[in-house]
């Protein structure tokens, strides 16, 4: 999450990654932020426009570890999110690719490619089904929960050396498959070090941890590693960013049911290429 996560190195995962994996965030100011100036910080650095994110992502289950090389593709604004998430590695797995598309006050939809000509559609009622069978689901790298009108600060707490605060964030009605979100954001570095998402009960249905955090040769602090639990018993997803390019000029043409099947990464050019 410039994103949870989504922080721009993993932006969708807090989401992204809006947990939109991560986006960098500027240094908090001096007087505390109420909460929905906090969440419209971290709702505005989530809408950065277009950005190419190379990443692994490991998921660990008593029956062995599955491990895959993922390129994103995306373009997140105010008006809407297209994220595109597709497998490099293995080379049985390559080309296989999800598209999730949001406009703004409309129920996400998606489109699962499996090469060679398979398409399957994700409909709003699927967002809850995993992604690439890890511990995210859809609906963690297409929503950002900071946008959501509900917000509120629930008080303090350490995480680590770190006194974060607690932000809680409600969608309005049949906006998104969870009750509630809470996120543990540090206010100096203005990254979320926790993040909680709940369905009905009271445990979390979804827990996302920041367990690295980068410092950008700007200033920027960014949410390098991602470690989430999800529902299933015994089983953690983790992600590692490995590569970070803002400078690409994406389009809403170019998150299509075609461009699924293109492999070819954007060629770094300019500051925002980062490896």
């Amino acid at each position: 999450m410039k994103t949870f996560f989504q922080p721009r190195m993993l932006r969708t995962l807090l989401a992204a990654l809006a947990i939109s994996p991560l986006p960098a965030f500027a240094a908090g100011p001096a007087n505390p932020l109420s909460a929905k100036e906090l969440a419209a910080r971290l709702s505005t650095l989530q809408q950065d426009g277009s950005s190419y994110i190379r990443l692994r992502l490991e998921v660990k289950q008593p029956a062995g570890t599955t491990a895959l090389q993922i390129q994103i593709r995306q373009l997140r604004t105010k008006a809407s999110t297209n994220v595109i998430y597709q497998i490099l590695w293995p080379k049985e797995r390559k080309g296989e690719a999800v598209l999730l598309t949001s406009i703004r006050n409309e129920s996400p939809k998606g489109t699962l490619f499996v090469p060679p000509e398979t398409t399957t559609v994700i409909g709003s009622s699927q967002m809850k089904e995993p992604l690439f069978d890890s511990d995210l689901c859809y609906a963690d790298i297409i929503e950002n929960f900071f946008a959501w009108d509900s917000q509120t600060i629930l008080g303090e707490e350490m995480i680590g050396r770190v006194n974060c605060q607690i932000l809680e964030s409600k969608p309005g009605s049949g906006q998104s498959i969870y009750t509630r979100v809470r996120s543990w954001v540090d206010p100096e570095r203005l990254v979320p070090l926790r993040v909680e998402k709940f369905f009905s009960s009271a445990e979390p249905a979804r827990r996302i941890e920041t367990t690295r955090v980068s410092r950008e040769d700007d200033g920027h602090h960014i949410p390098a590693g991602l470690s989430v639990q999800g529902p299933r018993k015994n089983s953690v997803t983790t992600l590692e960013g490995s590569r970070l390019n803002t400078s690409v000029n994406y389009e809403a043409g170019d998150f299509t049911v075609e461009g699924l099947k293109a492999l070819k990464p954007p060629v770094p050019t300019g500051a925002g290429a980062k490896d």
